[in-house]
């Protein structure tokens, strides 16, 4: 049972001046150079920064045309590591990072807050409920027509042929830094004693956040994970109205984890953080 990883993303806009880039490009003020500038800091970052940490940008606009110095660029930045405590650092030097490019390039800048989210607070009490209640349900079953598509998902994305897998595994024990990705669901967590799950709903090795896993989630293989997991949270559910002990274990497991963390989102107070495009 694992935690995961404490995200905040953000844009970064560039305003510049344009100009002709080869008849008067002394007139201009290019947006893409400070743009260029500020992910280059960034990649000589990376070996400053501990090994938990992950940080990824997209170029969303850098200039239309060939031949006119842009005046407008911009990037959505992302930064991560396993806890809140260790992301607050690196994403403030981040910001300061977008400040020494716009002064390099002699441009003007903007950052904008998107989302903020915490790492998962592990509850293992919670975690070995859930895990006699998938004992108890079994692995999915699949049918011949399930598994051939599951086998041609794996040779289409050059995966060992062995369909689908969907094998009961043990609880793992909770890593201290753990890989991954990111969820919404730390921040409820840190608010309210929280029990998650994984399930099968893509061939074994399907590569995640492809049309692979989008394809497998439109049909029946998606469709009985996301009934199967329904049954195990309802099964757990249903324990913890039973059994007031479990239900006390969760909190005081809850309450330990916590300790005398004081929840304070990333999202500051004020209005909705901005649209992502």
């Amino acid at each position: 049972m694992q935690s995961s990883l404490a995200l905040v993303d953000f844009k970064i806009e560039f305003y510049g001046q344009s100009a002709h880039a080869s008849a008067d490009p002394w007139n201009g003020r290019s947006a893409s150079d400070a743009l260029e500038l500020y992910t280059t800091g960034i990649n000589y970052y990376r070996e400053h920064v501990k090994p938990t940490v992950r940080m990824h940008y997209h170029i969303q606009d850098a200039g239309k045309v060939v031949n006119v110095v842009p005046d407008y660029a911009r990037l959505w930045m992302r930064v991560r590591d396993t806890k809140r405590s260790g992301l607050m650092p690196v994403y403030k030097q981040a910001m300061k990072m977008a400040e020494g490019a716009a002064i390099l390039a002699n441009v003007d800048y903007k950052v904008s807050l998107i989302s903020g989210i915490y790492e998962v607070l592990v509850n293992r009490e919670g975690g070995k409920i859930m895990q006699n209640n998938l004992e108890l349900l079994g692995p999915i079953s699949y049918t011949d027509e399930e598994i051939s598509f599951g086998k041609k998902i794996q040779e289409a994305t050059g995966k060992k042929q062995v369909g689908m897998d969907s094998t009961i595994k043990p609880l793992k024990e909770t890593r201290e830094n753990p890989g991954g990705g990111s969820t919404d669901v730390g921040d409820v967590s840190w608010n309210v004693a929280n029990i998650n799950l994984g399930v099968t709903t893509a061939p074994k090795d399907t590569p995640w956040h492809s049309w692979a896993v989008v394809a497998c989630g439109g049909m029946s293989i998606g469709h009985k994970g996301m009934l199967y997991a329904s049954k195990a949270m309802a099964m757990t559910m249903v324990d913890l109205f039973e059994n007031p002990e479990l239900l006390k274990k969760v909190k005081a497991e809850y309450v330990k984890r916590k300790g005398d963390e004081v929840y304070k989102a990333i999202i500051p107070d004020g209005p909705p953080p901005i649209p992502v495009n």
